[in-house]
């Protein structure tokens, strides 16, 4: 990933929504520019998803229907729980 796409997903990362904020824009600071491609384009999809549906994903009220989309999502709150010494 070219340094203009990181910053473009970075800034995609930013949702305006202080819960989603504090996941994915230190998620995408600290782990993508470590992540294989495809886990990088898993990135940037969920980023396209509406932020209702982030936060009940997120939370584990309901779950995507896209097997890439679920992946990305317990990669993300594996990280988080990892980061904060939370098993």
């Amino acid at each position: 990933m070219n340094d203009l796409d990181y910053r473009k997903l970075l800034w995609r990362a930013r949702r305006g929504m202080w819960e989603l904020d504090q996941l994915l824009v230190p998620y995408c600071e600290e782990v993508i520019p470590g992540l294989s491609t495809d886990s990088q384009d898993s990135f940037a999809r969920l980023l396209q998803e509406e932020d209702a549906d982030l936060l009940n994903w997120f939370s584990l009220e309901s779950s995507p229907e896209d097997n890439e989309l679920k992946s990305a999502i317990l990669a993300i709150l594996s990280w988080k729980r990892n980061s904060q010494g939370i098993n």
